[in-house]
């Protein structure tokens, strides 16, 4: 049973980093978010591309002057920087507390990281995971979320090694194994590129039954 919801720290979706600040100005009038900024840059990132959209046109979704658009963000990049975080952070916190959890099987654990995981990239209403492709992620502003994305990823190695070792998982190499679930795991962005409207609960069942047959558990777990 998963335990956790796709959530960031905060209780917010981060596929959905996209509501706005409500806030009412002196005059009575809402005043315009970071949150509404992020939720119009991740639209355009994701309808456009992330090349092609400029920060007047980020500006003009949101409803603001470019000018006030820099009261918020430096740059585009640093948009983007924070939509990347926003998407990978709370999986690495779902997996620390994977890691730090005693009381239940290592493949348990491992089984529900991937659930949480599926479950984070495949909602929302935009596919922020396929911002992950951008060349864009290799610049040195987006230093944390590579380092959010591999902890994420010597977590899954680390539960599959667990597994092994507790004899619940029967394959050669823990390492490869636990790259190609990853690999698994992140293959919802590009099916969510093909269709738009993939049912989250859906492939998160599927995606759950193909990890188990990758590792060969043991026989009888039922996490249908």
């Amino acid at each position: 049973m998963n335990t956790h919801s796709a959530t960031a720290a905060d209780g917010r979706s981060p596929a959905t980093v996209a509501s706005p600040d409500r806030r009412a100005r002196p005059h009575g009038k809402p005043a315009v978010g970071r949150d509404r900024v992020l939720a119009s840059a991740a639209r355009l990132f994701v309808e456009q591309g992330y090349a092609a959209t400029t920060t007047r046109q980020i500006s003009a979704a949101v409803g603001i002057k470019q000018p006030s658009l820099y009261y918020h963000f430096p740059n585009k990049a640093a948009i983007l920087v924070e939509l990347l975080v926003a998407t990978a952070e709370p999986s690495m916190l779902a997996a620390r507390d994977m890691l730090a959890d005693r009381d239940r099987s290592p493949l348990d654990r491992l089984i529900e990281l991937i659930d949480f995981d599926v479950r984070l990239l495949a909602s929302g209403p935009w596919n922020i995971g396929s911002l992950y492709l951008l060349p864009e992620t290799a610049a040195p502003e987006c230093v944390r979320f590579r380092e959010l994305r591999s902890e994420l990823a010597a977590a899954y190695e680390t539960l599959v090694s667990a597994a092994i070792a507790a004899g619940e998982a029967n394959v050669e190499s823990g390492p490869r194994t636990a790259a190609l679930l990853f690999s698994l795991v992140e293959g919802v962005i590009l099916r969510r590129n093909d269709a738009s409207d993939i049912d989250a609960e859906q492939i998160a069942r599927d995606i759950q039954q193909a990890a188990i047959r990758v590792l060969g558990a043991t026989p009888g777990r039922d996490r249908a």
